[in-house]
């Protein structure tokens, strides 16, 4: 059964134009450290590595801004979803923003280890995933349900990638990381993963309207 819509207001609709701009953020400060950093070899690095040195600034406000999106996402959807598998999407969508911040504020290598909890508490793959499924029981989401479907997968998608690539290639050099182990483009994959699914539904929800007459949400401005 599928649940009734739910109009989504103003201030969700802008908040879900936040998500889609600090998603975009993340993705140009993330660009930048490419010419920036052209000590790091991004075959690799990791992207964290970015974070030791004079321009770790702007890997704290790339990983701030995607920590941003994620929960300006939430705020802009939560009226859309109905339910438990939904729910748990959320919960582990602002856990992910968390772990976002933890990241941002602790650089990696120290001896806390702050900043590798931070990234295990990363969890977009799995919110994505439910947060879709749980959209698609909406009957104001069916004219886009297409692209909840294929978007949902892509960031689960980049963490299979990841893991694998460097499964293979640790146990290929005696599990000691190092130049031979390139894994720093699956890990960029992995992360920018996220953003394919965080904008698009953004966008949809930001570009959603209500009809006068009939009261009916179009997501995405698309009618049913």
């Amino acid at each position: 059964m599928r649940s009734v819509a739910r109009p989504i207001s103003k201030f969700a609709r802008n908040a879900a134009l936040l998500s889609f701009a600090a998603s975009a953020a993340f993705i140009l400060c993330l660009g930048a450290l490419h010419v920036l950093r052209t000590d790091l070899d991004p075959s690799w690095r990791f992207i964290s590595e970015y974070e030791i040195g004079h321009y770790g600034w702007v890997m704290r406000l790339a990983f701030f801004a995607l920590a941003l999106s994620c929960a300006s996402l939430c705020v802009a959807i939560v009226s859309q979803i109905r339910t438990i598998a939904g729910y748990l999407g959320l919960a582990l969508l602002v856990l992910s923003a968390i772990g976002m911040i933890v990241a941002g504020i602790f650089a990696p290598g120290r001896v806390s280890g702050l900043h590798e909890v931070g990234a295990m508490l990363d969890s977009v793959p799995f919110a994505a995933l439910l947060m879709s499924w749980s959209l698609s029981r909406n009957g104001a989401w069916l004219p886009v349900w297409r692209t909840l479907a294929w978007t949902a997968g892509i960031p689960l998608l980049g963490l299979v990638i990841f893991l694998l690539s460097l499964a293979v290639m640790l146990r290929r050099n005696g599990g000691q990381p190092g130049p031979e182990v390139l894994a720093g483009w699956p890990n960029r994959i992995m992360i920018l993963a996220h953003c394919a699914w965080l904008m698009p539904v953004a966008w949809l929800t930001a570009a959603s309207t209500r009809e006068q007459t009939s009261g009916r949400v179009n997501i995405g401005g698309v009618g049913r």
